[in-house]
C-alpha cells in the first residue's frame, strides 16, 4: 500500500497536503511494539520527550550541546524499528517501477498545479486588497 500524502482543500480553499495515512500506519507499528515491549519503548518515548527539553535549553544557549542531535538519532532508532518511514520505490526496470513513477509524477504534477492555482488566487486577492487601501488613501498631493 502506498503511503503518499494526498492533496486537500480545507476551509477557505487552504491547501493541505494530508501525510495522515503515513502516520496511522507508524501508530499502530508503534502500538505492536509497545505492546511487545512496554518498558523499553516507554524509556525511549521518555527519552526522547526529555531530550527535547534540553535542547530548546541548549538553544537558549546559543545551540551550544547534542540533546537534538542525540534526540534525532533516538527518533530514527525508533522509526527503523517500526519499518522505517521512507517510501522505497521499486528499482527493477520493468512494468510496475514505470507506473510507480508516472503515478508519483502525475501526483506531483497534480500537487503542482493546485499549487500554483492558490497562489495565482492569492496573488489575486493582495492586489485587490493593495487596490482598496491606495484607494481609500485618495489621489496623493504634490
Amino acid at each position: 500500500m502506498s503511503y503518499l500524502p494526498t492533496l486537500r482543500r480545507e476551509h477557505k480553499g487552504a491547501l493541505v497536503l494530508d501525510g495522515s495515512s503515513a502516520a496511522h500506519e507508524q501508530i499502530r507499528t508503534l502500538a505492536d511494539l509497545y505492546r511487545e515491549d512496554p518498558e523499553g519503548v516507554g524509556d525511549m518515548l521518555i527519552q526522547i520527550a526529555d531530550l527535547k527539553d534540553q535542547a530548546e535549553r541548549e538553544r537558549d544557549l546559543d545551540g551550544l550541546g547534542r540533546a537534538e542531535h542525540v534526540r534525532d538519532e533516538i527518533v530514527d532508532e525508533l522509526l527503523d524499528d517500526m519499518g522505517g518511514a521512507k517510501i522505497h520505490l521499486d528499482p527493477r526496470v520493468n512494468h510496475h517501477a514505470l507506473m510507480q513513477a508516472r503515478r508519483l509524477a502525475f501526483q506531483a504534477g497534480w500537487i503542482a498545479q493546485a499549487a500554483q492555482g492558490r497562489a495565482n488566487e492569492l496573488a489575486a486577492l493582495t492586489a485587490v486588497a493593495r487596490g482598496v487601501r491606495e484607494e481609500k488613501r485618495g489621489p496623493s498631493v504634490c
